[in-house]
């Protein structure tokens, strides 16, 4: 790679603010998926969910792992319109609801998934869902959200301690944007140690995992990707009482 290409690629990860990413993502989830189209994915999403048997369907302690599996799973519209190319935030919050609130059943998903297509679905999926419509969505939803910049470490590690249930959004790769941007579930287990949901684990038989714990938030966010990723935004969630 030239120097040029290194320069380009780094560009966003390095020199455009959180902030302003944050707003980009907002701005191209205006106008969702058209409702024909929510409604199509539906359908067809209550019949290929039916058709699955992953282990979390049948046990409300293990969580959506398998994001690289979800290819048959519709979301949005355009060329990659499938959770396993831009699902990665509809899983965090899955994820996270499961945490929260127990079992989620395959018409779940299939509705969660909807209602991510009609708000929050940035260029009608493409770029899966604004990270801030995820917060927004557990606030109508009755929890209490608090949220952090990622450059906001002591702000981070504040919702980390204040926290079991957290959404991290990062760039894979803090100087190369090519390596696309990944969003995860951290679940905090019984010790206080933070665990990775969806960061594309595996066991000794291929199958995948959460990851091991980590003692701490910002621990277990620079093990979300294999490279060196770099912390957006940070949303812890729980009950408000």
């Amino acid at each position: 790679m030239t120097k040029i290409k290194r320069w380009l690629f780094a560009c966003i990860p390095k020199y455009v603010s959180n902030g302003f990413l944050l707003a980009i993502y907002r701005l191209f989830s205006v106008f969702g998926v058209p409702e024909f189209i929510r409604e199509k994915n539906y359908r067809e999403n209550c019949i290929r969910l039916e058709q699955t048997n992953w282990g979390f369907w049948h046990t409300p302690d293990i969580y959506i792992e398998n994001q690289n599996e979800w290819e048959t799973i519709r979301f949005g519209m355009g060329r990659h319109h499938n959770m396993r190319y831009s699902g990665c935030e509809i899983i965090a919050a899955c994820n996270a609801w499961r945490a929260l609130q127990g079992m989620t059943t395959r018409k779940q998903i299939a509705e969660f998934i909807r209602d991510f297509e009609a708000q929050g679905a940035a260029l009608m999926g493409v770029f899966g869902v604004a990270p801030t419509v995820l917060a927004s969505y557990f606030r109508k939803n009755g929890f209490f959200v608090e949220t952090a910049d990622g450059t906001d470490v002591l702000a981070a590690e504040k919702i980390g301690r204040s926290h079991s249930v957290m959404i991290a959004t990062v760039y894979n790769d803090k100087v190369d944007i090519t390596k696309q941007i990944h969003t995860v579930c951290i679940t905090k287990n019984r010790d206080g140690r933070f665990l990775l949901h969806n960061a594309y684990f595996k066991d000794r038989a291929g199958q995948y995992r959460e990851s091991d714990p980590y003692e701490t938030v910002g621990e277990a966010v620079a093990h979300i990707s294999r490279r060196e990723p770099k912390l957006i935004y940070l949303i812890g969630i729980r009950h408000p009482f």
